[in-house]
């Protein structure tokens, strides 16, 4: 799927009105989806309930798009923080979420199956804090999106975005910030993938400052 047409195909999802919840909300691709829901039934999942929602799922796929144009599995891909990500496309994070952290999003590249991916999220502690609600904070996210985007052609080949977050006032004070850092996994010119990477992520520090 071209990089044009996920993010036409999200903003789609993102511009439309409410409606009911259904299969296809939890994520852009059956795989997002089949992930979403290991994350929600997972035994141990913290949370009482954690809907899908169509909003992060669209911008989920955003973020894989800008990271599957990239080349680079980095929550600033995109040149937005993933909370700044949110609110710029209208999902209203709690005013305590600081704009530009993270403490919503996981990322990953290289792993082919639904499988895999969960595994390596639920082996790092921040990702498995953050999917499963075992910090009192994360356990206020009550929404759920995912996305999923394949292209052989690149480095990673396999790209995946879980969005975890809510819209209410939270309660509990993250402190400190909880930075959610991404497994980056290359099967592929793993070495030229990473030198790339420090390269981009130090062009845009520039830009920046």
């Amino acid at each position: 799927m071209s990089r044009k047409l996920v993010l036409i195909l999200a903003l789609g999802m993102i511009t439309n009105g409410a409606k009911s919840l259904t299969a296809e909300d939890c994520g852009n691709d059956p795989l997002a989806r089949q992930l979403a829901q290991l994350i929600q039934a997972h035994p141990q999942q913290q949370r009482q309930t954690i809907q899908c929602s169509a909003k992060l799922s669209a911008i989920a796929a955003i973020k894989a798009g800008h990271i599957h144009a990239n080349e680079d599995i980095w929550h600033h891909a995109g040149r937005m923080a993933p909370n700044q990500l949110l609110r710029h496309h209208g999902f209203q994070l709690p005013p305590t979420y600081p704009m530009f952290g993270n403490q919503v999003e996981a990322l990953a590249g290289g792993e082919e199956t639904v499988q895999q991916v969960l595994t390596d999220f639920l082996n790092s502690k921040p990702h498995r804090m953050l999917l499963l609600g075992e910090d009192a904070f994360f356990r206020e996210q009550d929404q759920i999106g995912v996305a999923y985007l394949n292209d052989p052609a690149t480095n990673h080949q396999h790209y995946w975005v879980v969005i975890i977050a809510t819209e209410k006032k939270n309660s509990v004070k993250q402190d400190p910030v909880i930075e959610v850092e991404p497994p980056v996994i290359s099967k592929k010119k793993r070495k030229r993938g990473e030198i790339r990477e420090r390269h981009y992520r130090n062009r845009v520090k520039r830009q920046w400052n």
